[in-house]
């Protein structure tokens, strides 16, 4: 394997003293990057189990990539792409990144998955930058891979959910898993740390699919048991089969609290179904209506116009992701390597998503720690918009 030390010299430029940067340029040799493009790849579900929590993602990156490149790139490089579908398989997604690495010869992955954990040790093991959504423990464990948010972690919690759904009422909950996967378990597993430290009881957990799981006989069981709180690895689309089960039960849930959802679309959709789910997000949200969002906005009408209304989570999850990447090519220099990729990400202190991050991360320290300050939103009772909660931003302690 390769050290990153050996592949800087490997692909090092070779730039004669005094020659100017555009005369460098043409002469770097890392894979991927050419004198006139770098091109990256993109790893994301397009299809499978987490295609709809990845829907925008693309239409994300392509707005990011698309403002960088009417602005003349990165050193004067255009950066491109070429993708794959790895339909929500940790097989079809080392399949994917071998064919992006590989066939493609891309410099670096933009990754939007759940099974990302498919390809982590390969992309390690060959020293390639990876930047996206950190929702699998694997994102934690290897030094090339970069995320703005690490939603779960192998050991200890963190005391924001707990104390959130102890403020809102909630005193003996419900855990609803779609799967249970590595990652499922270790969310599962925090979530009830967290709850159980603010004094919550977590009196039931489900293993839940949307289409075989008798929702009715799951509420009934939630009712007979005194649950008035649901959390968990929730999809929207199994929500949208529970809630209105419980309601019809007559089963007083005071909190509902999920990490996915926050959608207009899905509100045009299920809006109703989903009256009073408390969504948490690792960005700013756009009811917040800031000079961060008018930029995304502006972008996503002018290069991902398909997207309708382009105000969704997993738009802003590309555009994060790919502004990640954009931010370690300029760390990397005007002569760009994997390695120097890598180093130079690893060595920014401040990096606040121009302004979409509720707080600045320090990409040298936040590997590996989970994310403990979040913003929440409520769905309003008529389902027709999210309303932020007051205080919108909080942030809980780590519990080990």
């Amino acid at each position: 394997m390769l050290s990153l030390g050996s592949l800087a010299m490997l692909t090092a430029c070779d730039s004669p003293s005094g020659s100017d940067e555009r005369t460098a340029a043409l002469s770097c040799t890392a894979p991927g990057v050419s004198g006139s493009e770098i091109r990256a790849g993109l790893l994301f579900s397009d299809t499978g189990a987490g295609q709809s929590a990845f829907q925008a993602f693309r239409a994300g990156v392509d707005a990011r990539l698309g403002v960088v490149n009417a602005e003349g790139g990165v050193n004067g490089r255009k950066v491109v792409y070429s993708w794959y579908d790895d339909a929500t398989d940790p097989a079809q997604n080392l399949v994917g990144a071998q064919t992006l690495v590989g066939s493609d010869a891309t410099f670096g992955i933009i990754e939007g998955t759940t099974t990302g954990a498919g390809s982590a040790q390969y992309l390690d093991d060959h020293d390639i930058p990876v930047v996206g959504v950190g929702g699998e423990i694997a994102w934690t464990q290897h030094p090339n891979m970069f995320a703005w948010s690490y939603y779960t972690t192998s050991a200890g919690s963190n005391s924001v959910w707990g104390e959130l759904i102890r403020s809102q009422g909630g005193t003996r909950a419900a855990l609803v898993d779609m799967a249970m996967s590595e990652a499922i378990q270790n969310f599962h597993r925090q979530l009830a740390e967290s709850l159980e430290a603010a004094g919550v009881q977590v009196d039931q957990t489900f293993n839940v699919t949307a289409g075989t799981t008798n929702f009715e006989s799951l509420v009934r069981q939630m009712k007979a048991a005194g649950i008035d709180t649901l959390t968990g690895s929730i999809f929207p689309d199994v929500l949208a089969r529970i809630l209105p089960a419980a309601r019809a039960a007559g089963l007083d849930l005071k909190v509902v609290l999920s990490p996915l959802g926050y959608d207009q679309t899905l509100l045009g959709l299920i809006g109703p179904q989903l009256a009073g789910t408390v969504i948490y997000l690792d960005f700013v949200p756009f009811e917040a209506n800031t000079p961060a969002h008018s930029r995304l906005l502006a972008a996503m009408q002018m290069y991902s116009p398909q997207i309708q209304p382009p105000a969704q989570q997993s738009a802003v999850f590309g555009w994060l992701s790919a502004d990640i990447f954009l931010r370690g090519l300029e760390a990397a220099g005007p002569c760009p390597t994997r390695a120097a990729f890598i180093q130079g990400l690893r060595a920014v202190h401040d990096y606040h998503g121009d302004g979409l991050l509720p707080h600045p991360i320090d990409f040298a320290t936040n590997r590996g720690h989970l994310s403990g300050c979040y913003d929440f939103v409520r769905v309003s009772e008529d389902g027709s918009r999210f309303v932020p909660l007051q205080p919108v931003s909080r942030c809980g302690e780590p519990l080990r």
